[in-house]
């Protein structure tokens, strides 16, 4: 893909965005908008008992621009999804992937589930976090450990996410026996986490913050935190659909990519399941695991990157239009659950394709393991 066409992808992610957010009506249930307006409003609110309270970096800013309260906050919503887009791109570039790859990685995430879920409910730090990811990694495996670890210093005071892409580069790099780049980037956690714990003292001792134990899930480290409160509320069918909307067709696409993937990144997938597991705790594991997408949607593209053009794209349309209705909330129903299924059956036909030429070609075929190194 040349510069110009992913610079022409990008304008046309961004106006599709903001046509979403456009478009997906207000939440029907209660959300975090009163907190967070609270926060953006009086910067300070004394004695607050609400977890997002603490998450102080996003509404500090918007709350200082013109426009009103929802327009701010869904074009920070676009803003923030088409940048995590951008970052993926420049990540999969990072890492070795061609311009077509990248290109198709970066689409799967702006279209995802999670990205399309913070236009229909823009008051929350996730945007910020799903472009903080993929930046924050491409830097790290580009040697820019600084500007990794100010980002997270920084982005911390949004959500405590930032901290995550420096510990699982640090695993990486521990497993690649990389001492000196581990140290770094543990050391940067370290910083990041430390700004969030004296934000959060700050917070608690000099205005009377507090997690707010009744409810809050994620503070209940002891009772099962934001899972357990999650799962209780919903029964087993609820939970398998809400995590099977996750990700949809990637589920069938990236496993295979795992296999087509550069050792790099398979190393990379790894050292960050054990964080994934925590923040799939701590928060609701249907929404907090898409904060990972910058792992997930480049091994999807792996697979897509191998078929032709018009299959992969049929993909990404169909599980666009399917997250049109399970994340933007738009009441297409009838048309979304054709257009996910469709998704999936031709996700596994491509996945089908691209097994069958890496394995069942003996004539001169490239094995998966060739691919991978």
């Amino acid at each position: 893909m040349t510069r110009v066409r992913a610079v022409g992808l990008a304008v046309a992610m961004l106006a599709a965005l903001a046509a979403i957010a456009w478009i997906s009506p207000d939440p029907n249930r209660v959300t975090d908008r009163g907190t967070y307006e609270a926060s953006a409003a009086q910067v300070i609110v004394p004695d607050c008992s609400d977890l997002q309270c603490f998450r102080v970096l996003v509404p500090w800013v918007l709350g200082r621009l013109p426009g009103s309260s929802i327009v701010r906050w869904k074009a920070y919503a676009v803003a923030a999804n088409a940048a995590a887009a951008a970052g993926v791109w420049l990540l999969c570039v990072t890492l070795g992937f061609g311009g077509r790859a990248a290109g198709l990685a970066a689409a799967l995430s702006a279209f995802g589930f999670g990205s399309l879920y913070t236009l229909h409910d823009p008051f929350t730090a996730d945007p910020l976090m799903f472009a903080l990811g993929p930046f924050m990694t491409s830097e790290l495996v580009a040697g820019r450990l600084g500007i990794a670890a100010v980002a997270g210093v920084v982005g911390v005071l949004a959500k405590e996410f930032a901290a995550a892409p420096l510990y699982a580069f640090a695993l990486d790099q521990v497993a690649a026996r990389q001492w000196t780049p581990a140290l770094g980037a543990f050391a940067a956690g370290n910083a990041a986490f430390l700004t969030w714990a004296l934000l959060t003292l700050t917070l608690m001792i000099g205005f009377g913050y507090s997690w707010g134990w009744n409810g809050v899930g994620s503070a209940d480290l002891t009772g099962g935190a934001a899972l357990a409160l999650w799962a209780g509320r919903q029964s087993l069918r609820g939970i398998v659909f809400a995590m099977f909307n996750e990700f949809g067709a990637l589920y069938v696409l990236a496993p295979v990519g795992v296999a087509l993937a550069p050792r790099r990144v398979r190393r990379l997938l790894v050292a960050s399941l054990p964080i994934a597991v925590v923040f799939a705790y701590v928060q609701q594991p249907d929404r907090g695991l898409w904060n990972f997408h910058y792992l997930v949607t480049p091994l999807a593209a792996l697979v897509l990157e191998r078929v032709q053009p018009a299959l992969a794209w049929s993909v990404i349309g169909l599980f666009a239009v399917g997250n049109l209705r399970v994340g933007a909330q738009l009441p297409i129903a009838t048309i979304a659950h054709a257009a996910i299924a469709a998704s999936v059956i031709l996700a596994a036909a491509g996945a089908a394709t691209v097994l069958h030429a890496s394995f069942g070609r003996a004539n001169g075929g490239v094995t998966l393991g060739a691919a991978a190194r």
